[in-house]
């Protein structure tokens, strides 16, 4: 009998690290592709590859050479991410390009890749890992809002596209307790306006007070197992229940000046507002 094979970008750390070692525990051999294949489970069924999915170029090769080596995944996890947080007037261009990149282009890149394939074979599942955000954007971090809410859109396109083989599932992710933040590329303004100040520390609260990696590991195995396409929340209650229900009768305004409250937020004007030239 063969071995379910799952292949995770991003398996090396946080969410995708603790999948891994979930998917190990249910039969699975996971192959992880990540920049740092030096962490991970230590285990025969574990198997990481170093690959760089900002080099979108060089998907579609990486794929063609997985499938010829391993044979097409009965799995594909699109986790890998990471946050960029900066006052838009200061945002780097080089880090809109990373993150519509690593957030976007090379999960749906891998979709590309790999779902016809799957298709084919008629089997497999793809989860694509976006988040709350789509829904209740993070403040000064637009392009992981962004990117996160293409990749739902993304997902539930293909949803109508394949409604056999490949099955599809949007997992929209709440805060979950990882080096997250301490990995997110900063605003290294010294004097950050207050707005920019309290929408950090509240963001790193939530963080802290958020949900373990295995338990968020847990849910979205939960989701494998309803065996049918579709959208799913993780979380906390509040992120994963209580918001989503909420998103659903808050009209935009409501929505947004509930937003700018959790976060401090106020009219106050950014400190480079007027350093502009005409």
């Amino acid at each position: 009998m063969s071995v379910a094979i799952a292949l995770i970008t991003g398996g090396s750390s946080g969410i995708g690290l603790a999948l891994s070692k979930l998917l190990i525990g249910k039969g699975y051999h996971v192959y992880s592709v990540s920049r740092n294949p030096k962490r991970g489970p230590s285990s025969d069924q574990f198997t990481p590859i170093e690959f760089d999915l900002i080099q979108t170029e060089k998907i579609s090769d990486f794929a063609q050479s997985f499938c010829k080596e391993h044979g097409v995944p009965d799995l594909l996890v699109n986790n890998a991410g990471c946050g960029a947080f900066f006052e838009w007037a200061n945002f780097p261009e080089s880090e809109i390009r990373n993150q519509i990149d690593l957030l976007f282009s090379a999960p749906i890149l891998m979709c590309r890749s790999f779902a016809p394939l799957m298709s084919d074979q008629k089997k497999g599942v793809i989860v694509n890992l976006s988040s709350l955000a789509t829904l209740y954007p993070l403040p000064f971090m637009p392009l992981y809002n962004a990117g996160k809410s293409a990749l739902s859109s993304f997902t539930e396109s293909m949803m109508l596209e394949y409604s056999n083989s490949p099955r599809f599932v949007d997992f929209r992710m709440g805060d979950v307790r990882t080096d997250f933040n301490q990995s997110a590329s900063k605003e290294k303004n010294k004097h950050p306006s207050k707005n920019c100040s309290n929408g950090w520390n509240q963001i790193e609260k939530q963080l802290n007070d958020s949900i373990s990696t295995q338990v968020a590991a847990q849910q979205i195995w939960n989701s494998l197992e309803k065996n049918d396409s579709g959208t799913f929340y993780g979380g906390t209650f509040l992120h994963s229940r209580l918001l989503v229900i909420a998103s659903r009768f808050l009209p935009s305004r409501l929505r947004t000046k509930f937003i700018k409250l959790w976060y401090g937020i106020t009219n106050q004007f950014h400190n480079n507002d007027f350093d502009y030239r005409i």
